[in-house]
């Protein structure tokens, strides 16, 4: 994963250079919405104040430049105060979605030694914050980010001792242990990582003592999701539905437990209010960097996949189209945010409009990852369609296409190498399958069952077509009712309440007598797609 946040840096120096963001408009008003959460600082200016606990906000919120602009805002109000040095420069640093290049580094490096020339006016926990921060940088070029980030660990946790009921130094602590592991707490057998268990056990004793603690509540919910039992964020997903109203990214955040619970409803409606918030928020402040390019686009492509798991076809090509939009306004040529430009064709090949795909043109030739997703969704248009020699020929472009891509390809946070490995799978076994070759249409499932497993997690998941379900499909059609059943329950044990695969499920239910367990499915299966604007057949599993 870190690769890619290397890359997510690559497209913030190109769409807003680092020396730009002491330069971007100061807010003159406070926000309104962010919370109640408070912070207590030395300083007189009670403006001073707000806009400090703004900027702390906005921090547990991940809108990191923001919150520079809070603090920078605090500074302005009060030059005296060191806690707002110590924000910036906190602001500046790595989060478990970005980490920091040199010239970042360097502005927050300054940052804190200016904290660390005004903390003798600041109170002792105040100095201890700011020294424990100035941990995490040097001036250094050379410097070893990732000893650094231990570093500032270690003495966050030195802080927690020292202060075990300042809950914001638990909160900060926690994050600090998540930033050492980005997207990398749990195993793919569901055992904590290090440092895992005491990330949770932080967060559990914070929200134990503030249930509205926003950092807390948004950073649990990232701690567990992966896990066994996402469950246990539950309370905090409902929570942030409410809590910080005006913070976009904390509003879509109950999606994460949503989705990987089987309520792609509630996943649905988290994304819509989320997108809707940032779109009041980016139209009324001048906004560049991260936050618009990487934290709305993604509630718009979790908005796209939660919508495709609920049924909902229109909803999630309109996503789709979304993001496509948004990726061309930029440069669709830079390789992660290619990744989006292919989901159209994606969405379609889910929900099997073979007509829609059939009509649409060649991509640009400069855009080799959506040509090579192009080729697959037609060459499984032209399989289900009868037309084989084209789809055969379609598979072959497919395969060339994926080895003439740039190293740096992505789909999503993953190798679009790996994706389209996938893609061709699913390909060849749907031309089998029509061929009636159905043994070697399930052992190119099988196959691409395992390499589906072998990705990453990220939420939503990068390839968003359950290869299960297409593997349950043909062995409904083979008639091996009862590995159908097996391979369907397995795909909901991955995404609970899926409507295709509950879908399949009933429908293997059925072919083996097990008339009573089909009823209670069906019953599952219609309250799954009460919304959806599409109606499955089993042919199209």
């Amino acid at each position: 994963m870190k690769y890619f946040f290397l890359v997510w840096l690559l497209i913030l120096s190109l769409v807003m250079p680092t020396e730009a963001l002491a330069q971007t408009k100061q807010p003159d008003n406070l926000i309104l919405g962010l919370g109640k959460h408070h912070h207590a600082v030395t300083t007189d200016n009670p403006e001073a104040q707000k806009f400090f606990d703004q900027g702390l906000n906005l921090i547990y919120a991940f809108n990191h430049d923001e919150a520079v602009r809070s603090f920078e805002q605090a500074a302005k109000l009060d030059p005296q105060l060191a806690m707002a040095y110590w924000g910036i420069a906190l602001a500046l640093g790595p989060n478990i979605n970005l980490e920091i290049d040199f010239k970042r580094e360097q502005i927050a490096y300054q940052a804190i030694q200016q904290a660390l020339a005004l903390s003798p006016q600041a109170s002792v926990p105040e100095q201890d914050y700011i020294a424990a921060l100035a941990t995490r940088y040097t001036n250094k070029p050379d410097a070893d980010l990732h000893q650094l980030d231990v570093a500032y660990a270690t003495a966050m946790g030195n802080l927690v001792k020292r202060y075990p009921n300042d809950l914001d130094a638990a909160t900060l602590y926690a994050e600090s242990l998540m930033d050492l592991h980005p997207w990398q707490l749990w195993t793919k057998d569901g055992k904590p990582q290090a440092d895992t268990e005491e990330i949770v056990a932080v967060l559990e004793s914070v929200l134990q003592r503030e249930p509205n603690h926003p950092g807390a509540n948004h950073y649990y919910i990232h701690a567990v999701e992966a896990s066994p039992h996402p469950e246990r964020a539950l309370k905090s997903a409902k929570r942030l539905e409410t809590l910080v109203p005006a913070a976009g990214h904390l509003l879509h955040m109950p999606a994460h437990i949503y989705f990987r619970l089987g309520d792609y409803e509630g996943a649905v409606r988290s994304n819509q209010q989320a997108i809707a918030q940032d779109d009041t928020y980016l139209c009324h402040h001048q906004v560049e960097g991260i936050y618009p390019l990487m934290y709305y686009n993604h509630n718009v492509n979790f908005l796209m996949v939660a919508s495709s798991m609920a049924g909902r076809y229109q909803d999630a090509l309109q996503a789709a189209d979304t993001l496509a939009t948004n990726a061309a306004a930029i440069d669709p040529h830079l390789p992660i945010l290619e990744g989006w430009m292919g989901n159209r064709m994606l969405i379609q090949v889910l929900f099997s409009d073979w007509e829609a795909i059939l009509k649409t043109p060649p991509p640009d030739a400069e855009l080799p990852t959506t040509s090579a997703l192009w080729h697959f969704a037609r060459g499984m248009a032209k399989a289900a369609t009868g037309n084989l020699e084209d789809a055969v020929s379609e598979s072959q472009s497919l395969k060339v296409a994926t080895q003439k891509l740039p190293a740096e390809a992505t789909i999503g946070f993953t190798p679009a190498s790996r994706i389209l490995d996938i893609a061709a799978k699913v390909l060849d076994a749907k031309i089998a399958r029509t061929q009636n070759d159905y043994d070697s249409a399930i052992k190119l499932l099988q196959q691409a069952v395992v390499a589906e497993d072998a990705l990453d997690y990220v939420e939503p998941p990068d390839w968003y077509l359950p290869t299960r379900e297409t593997l349950g499909g043909v062995l409904l059609a083979k008639g091996d009712y009862a590995a159908a059943e097996t391979v369907f329950r397995d795909n909901l044990d991955k995404y609970p309440h899926n409507g295709r695969s509950l879908f399949g499920l009933q429908a293997s239910l059925q072919a083996q007598g097990k008339d009573e367990a089909a009823k209670l499915v069906q019953t599952e299966f219609a309250t799954a797609w009460k919304n959806s604007d599409t109606q499955l057949q089993v042919e199209n599993l």
